[in-house]
């Protein structure tokens, strides 16, 4: 629009005021319509890219705290795993607190300082920190084993001050449940240097502050100084956020008076936290960065302004001289000049602010669809890696397949081998074929999940077990694909074996045990019908002799034993200091399990018989022991003699007894075997001869004078 107006002569070089907008205005409004669009998003861009590197850092620490906290709760399990294993031991149901101590001796765990069995009551029945017998205080910890018996749930403590190690200590008690109710409570002081020893493998960086706190808010382990640290309690603040939420991170100071902003996860199986602190002065430094680049861009704005002023005076001063000529040379006559109002640059001023505001908001948007894209990649990344497990995609209508590289590893490939859907099927076990496709076809037939289990072939040609699950996906197009995960389940698998096999042979052993105990049990009875008054003490050293010949074949994994082992398990304890009361002769002779039980029966009836009536019950006696292998082209034997000298003179008796009856059963019934007992004045002689087959398992050939002699020690 436009409008004509005179124009009167003045007498200066003044140019008239008119109504509009000036030059001056025009270009100050063009430079700050350039520059303030410029100054917002250059804020708002440093503004994203700090927010964004502060979240960053956030993401990362709560990562970090949590696997660190994972790996403490991994710690501890492994501790009350192997706790759990010894409170499964044998000895402690039958009572036999004596084998446990030593089994405690030879328990390979390293981190405990000792380890005791108790009765709920704190009675101290068996500790590794002292000789088996010896008198024992009773616990300082009444309270807690009392409540891991009442719940019948494991409890690990605070770090405490252990009175008897003198050091502090964590506690791990664990229940020990005998016929549904807990009997005793297996107990483990931890060292604490294996929590500091965690922290250090994590190599934690140096102007951190990382820390396992236990429940009660101690410090048990930490990266920096933890000689003056550890013991102290966190601050108020700390403790009450932890106390309030299993994660999280909160603003405060470290003991060492360092601001930090602190990141914490309590683990939610035993309630010990791992915090680490994150030094304010890097989260100020983070911000010190976008703010120079800021400054940075106002100083060149400025520069930008100034140069504007000066450029429009340029511009200005000529336009006024030119105006004020043509306002000269037309004096006296109208001029009309259509006022300037400007509109388009107003126009052009709205629209770029309201783009400005338009590119702000898709930014965001743009940059949080990024972090909860990249957020969900990394909780899936964490969930496969900490499973095993390997992700695929398959589509069947063009036959693409796509692997991840643990799923490569699965199947025995590299990582970074090509692996085709065809190179699946020729990796599985030729008899399990059938059943994979019939599973995939299942699957895609009816829409339905897969499951399928089977045998593949690496290339190496070792067997593995894989379990593949996957589900149908529908695409644009109704286009179908297969996506899923595979896992490496071999070890489960050969456990599954191995413990239908021990079960099988367990229960075939503990049948012929009980075969054994109940013919001792019979002899027993009936010599009890004849009211021999020592029969229960002759009852239960029988029962002991059978666990000692059970102890020498569990050593061997019941695959025999050497017959100088079985003579030496039970002429040991009578042996003298110089050697010379027991003496052991004859080649090496490797018997079969069920042998073994019946001669070491049949050599403990004879040992006690001579330690009641024989050679051992007079400090002169002698008893030796020679055995040898028949030869010849005839079924060969194995002679074991038996000869007792220096005791008192032997009376034959009257009767048959108990251990004639007892080795007559189990050697001549169960080995075939030939017992002769001859009882001279000078002392017991017994010869024993059962067949080689079917009762020796493995036999070195010695000639007369490669016969070792050997004191039983």
């Amino acid at each position: 629009m436009s409008r004509e107006k005179s124009v009167s002569p003045i007498d200066d070089d003044r140019p008239t005021r008119a109504a509009g907008t000036s030059l001056r205005q025009l270009l100050w409004g063009l430079v700050l319509a350039l520059a303030l669009p410029t100054i917002a998003v250059a804020g708002a861009g440093l503004y994203s890219v700090y927010r964004a590197e502060q979240e960053a850092t956030d993401l990362r620490l709560r990562e970090t705290t949590r696997a660190l906290a994972l790996s403490l709760t991994l710690e501890i399990e492994k501790a009350e795993s192997a706790l759990r294993t010894l409170a499964y031991s044998p000895f402690i149901r039958k009572g036999d607190f004596e084998s446990f101590h030593e089994q405690l001796a030879q328990a390979p765990l390293q981190n405990a300082i000792w380890i005791a069995l108790f009765e709920p009551s704190g009675r101290i029945l068996v500790t590794s920190r002292a000789p088996y017998g010896e008198k024992l205080p009773d616990s300082l910890r009444p309270e807690i084993l009392q409540r891991v018996a009442r719940t019948g749930k494991a409890e690990l403590s605070d770090l405490t001050y252990g009175p008897l190690t003198r050091q502090s200590i964590v506690t791990l008690d664990v229940p020990i449940i005998i016929d549904n109710k807990v009997a005793y409570v297996l107990g483990m002081a931890i060292d604490p240097a294996v929590f500091q020893e965690l922290i250090n493998d994590q190599r934690i960086q140096e102007n951190w502050r990382a820390a396992i706190i236990d429940r009660g808010g101690k410090i048990v382990a930490r990266s920096r100084s933890p000689e003056v640290y550890i013991g102290q309690s966190i601050r108020p603040e700390l403790y009450r956020a932890i106390a309030e939420a299993p994660e999280g991170n909160i603003e405060t100071t470290s003991l060492d008076e360092v601001p930090v902003r602190t990141y914490f996860t309590r683990s939610s199986s035993y309630g010990w936290s791992f915090v680490i602190g994150y030094p304010a002065a890097e989260v100020s430094a983070a911000l010190r960065r976008p703010l120079g680049w800021l400054l940075a861009l106002g100083a060149v704005i400025v520069a930008g302004l100034l140069l504007a002023a000066w450029l429009s005076r340029s511009i200005a001063r000529p336009v006024d001289r030119l105006a004020i000529a043509a306002r000269n040379l037309g004096r006296g006559e109208r001029v009309v000049g259509p006022p300037t109002h400007v509109l388009e640059f107003d126009t052009i001023q709205k629209a770029l602010a309201e783009a400005a505001s338009a590119i702000e908001r898709q930014e965001n948007d743009r940059q949080k669809a990024l972090e909860a894209i990249a957020e969900s990649e990394v909780r899936l990344r964490l969930a496969l890696n900490a499973g095993d497990l390997g992700s695929w995609e398959y589509s069947p209508g063009t036959n693409e397949f796509n692997a991840s590289s643990t799923c490569r590893v699965v199947f025995g490939r590299d990582v970074d081998e090509p692996f085709t859907y065809q190179d699946l099927l020729d990796a599985i076990y030729p008899d399990d074929r059938a059943k994979q496709a019939a599973a995939v076809r299942e699957t895609l037939t009816h829409h339905q999940d897969l499951h399928v289990e089977y045998r593949i072939i690496w290339p190496d040609l070792s067997i593995h077990w894989v379990r593949v699950s996957g589900r149908i996906r529908t695409e644009a197009g109704d286009k179908v694909t297969l996506v899923g995960v595979c896992q490496d389940i071999t070890a489960r698998k050969l456990a599954d074996e191995r413990q239908a096999l021990l079960l099988h042979e367990l229960n075939h052993r503990v049948k012929n045990t009980l075969a054994t105990v109940q013919s001792i049990a019979s002899l027993t009875r009936r010599s009890a019908e004849a009211e021999d008054p020592a029969i229960w003490d002759a009852f239960l050293g029988r029962l002991q002799g059978l666990a000692k010949t059970n102890d020498l074949l569990t050593a061997t994994n019941w695959n025999g034993a050497d017959l100088r082992d079985v003579l030496s398990n039970e002429l040991d304890p009578y042996q003298d200091v110089l050697g010379r009361r027991v003496r052991l002769r004859g080649p090496r002779v490797s018997l079969q399990a069920s042998a073994v039980l019946a001669l070491g029966l049949a050599v403990h009836e004879l040992a006690t018989n001579a330690a009641k009536y024989g050679s051992l019950s007079h400090p002169e006696g002698r008893i030796r022991v020679t055995w040898a292998v028949t030869k010849g082209d005839s079924p060969r034997s194995l002679l074991v003699e038996w000869v007792e000298t220096g005791g008192p003179p032997v009376v034959p008796p009257k009767r048959q007894g108990f251990g004639s009856k007892l080795i007559q059963r189990g050697l001549a019934q169960q080995l075939g075997g030939d017992i002769k007992l001859i009882f001279a004045p000078t002392g017991v002689r017994c010869v024993i001869t059962f067949p080689v087959v079917g009762v020796v398992a493995e036999l070195e050939e010695l000639s007369g004078n490669r016969d070792q002699e050997r004191v039983a020690s």
